[in-house]
């Protein structure tokens, strides 16, 4: 039994419209919307053909063959035994999922034997291998992350690419068999990265039909992309929590239609009972979620139970209970034999909703520069985020990335919608300021600081980009309950 919650405080939730319906007519309309959901997806481009899935299949397989060679050229120099020394590349993500679409990169894993090193022959060796293939374009090393990796395009389609050290000679044969043994004794960012297979494995293991799985995973992951939802550094979902949250539906309702699937999303999720953990596990285990997890906790499927990291805050967590309910009220509308999937799937009207925004501007002297200095500072935009929440500023922050042309320097630029839950006044000189210690908080940080800037500001729908503006005129016709986040009435501010 799934308990609602209360709606948040000056939100007006939408309801869904049914009309009663026979079994016969029921299973017809959902038939018929079943039918016309897979024609959409297949219009928008989010399933992949049959020529981009043998690509791919053929990306990692040269992978595969290119980092084996690697690893016995390693052997070969320090005189280990060449002949059994091994590699092999692990696929995870939405790839391994099965759910990828054209446009989606391959999140692969390199796993090597205890004598190639990380920085010499993974960074210097294997690099200058990859630099030699026509196929490779755009490589470039990421080597001060969490989990450091190599970026790349193979033959037009991009790679992520990080390496796992294991402690023995024959890597391959170590991961066929996923040795508990041998996965015990690697480091922590290893970890996580293996940790991404692991789960990907268990999450196909339990799913009744793969089938209907990807199909839902892809309506979910174009749904969030298209509202706004996507991005999980700054407080939404990433790739790993939709596929739990759709692993979960398909688990109890293995011989529902797609169409009854994605209602069924929306149904469950909207009713959860918050902060009761979702998780696929029989029986569910419970344990203490971790800062940032505490509002919507998922729980990976794995022995010792793990949460999925997470940057929601209550911002963040509104405009997803609002989007679920709006995704509610559109799906469950039983007036109508089928439903016009555009509207589900329509752009969130950003400049309708908000009088007032945050203009994030950051910049670098060269675009190498900046893709680094964009990534290191959208990693600590959970800490803007809380900060402006303790200002009594609720944000929605649009995960799309835009350039001020008129800006010499290449930049990136972001807006967040901001509503004022009382009368404040927000100075964004201290605001950066405030800012910046989250981001200048190791040496890391300072290095990617010392070239580069970030300015902020407060503009209104006037000053949004042509791109922002667009979605929220086409969204102008549509009744109220069809745009969703209903904002809360906003005080006056003042902007220093």
């Amino acid at each position: 039994m799934y308990l609602p919650g209360p709606p948040p405080p000056g939100v007006l939730l939408p309801r869904p419209i049914t009309v009663p319906l026979n079994p016969v007519a029921f299973r017809q309309m959902d038939e018929c919307r079943s039918r016309s959901l897979l024609k959409f997806l297949l219009g928008v481009g989010v399933v992949p053909s049959q020529e981009d899935e043998r690509r791919r299949e053929r990306v990692v397989r040269e992978l595969g063959k290119i980092v084996m060679d690697w690893a016995k050229r390693v052997a070969y120099e320090q005189g280990e035994q060449h002949w059994i020394t091994s590699a092999t590349v692990l696929t995870f993500g939405s790839y391994a999922l099965g759910a990828y679409g054209p446009e989606s990169d391959i999140d692969a894993l390199c796993v090597g034997p205890y004598i190639a090193s990380l920085q010499h022959h993974f960074f210097v060796v294997l690099r200058q291998m990859l630099e030699e293939r026509p196929e490779v374009s755009e490589l470039h090393s990421i080597e001060g992350a969490k989990v450091p990796l190599m970026r790349f395009k193979f033959s037009g389609i991009l790679v992520d690419f990080p390496y796992v050290q294991l402690p023995v000679i024959n890597a391959a044969e170590a991961m066929h068999a996923f040795d508990p043994r041998v996965l015990e004794k690697v480091d922590g960012a290893s970890w996580r990265c293996l940790s991404g297979v692991r789960v990907n494995r268990q999450i196909i293991q339990l799913i009744p039909n793969m089938k209907k799985f990807q199909y839902l995973l892809r309506c979910l992951k174009l749904w969030a992309r298209k509202r706004g939802l996507h991005c999980h550094l700054i407080g939404f979902f990433a790739g790993i929590h939709l596929a739990i949250l759709a692993a979960y539906v398909c688990r109890r309702h293995p011989n529902a239609s797609i169409n009854t699937l994605l209602s069924l999303f929306f149904d469950i999720f909207v009713r959860w009972p918050w902060p009761l953990p979702v998780t696929l596990l029989d029986p569910p285990t419970l344990c203490r979620s971790p800062d940032g997890c505490c509002l919507m906790p998922i729980m990976l499927p794995c022995i010792p139970p793990e949460f999925c990291s997470s940057s929601i805050t209550e911002s963040t967590f509104n405009k997803i209970k609002e989007e679920l309910w709006r995704g509610r009220a559109l799906t469950k509308d039983t007036r109508s034999t089928d439903i016009d999937w555009s509207l589900l799937f329509a752009p969130f009207p950003y400049g309708v909703k908000y009088k007032c925004f945050l203009r994030i501007v950051l910049s670098a002297p060269m675009p190498e520069e900046l893709r680094d200095w964009v990534g290191w500072v959208k990693s600590r935009f959970r800490n803007l985020l809380l900060k402006l929440e303790s200002l009594g500023v609720y944000c929605d922050p649009d995960p799309s990335e835009h350039v001020d042309h008129i800006i010499i320097e290449p930049n990136v630029v972001f807006f967040w919608g901001l509503m004022y839950r009382r009368s404040v006044q927000i100075c964004t000189s201290s605001l950066k300021e405030d800012f910046m210690k989250s981001v200048f908080n190791n040496i890391y940080g300072k290095e990617k600081c010392a070239h580069s800037d970030i300015t902020m500001s407060i503009v209104g729908p006037p000053q949004l980009p042509k791109s922002v503006f667009d979605h929220s005129v086409y969204s102008e016709n549509l009744p109220p309950y069809m745009m969703g986040h209903q904002p809360m009435k906003q005080d006056h501010n003042a902007v220093g």
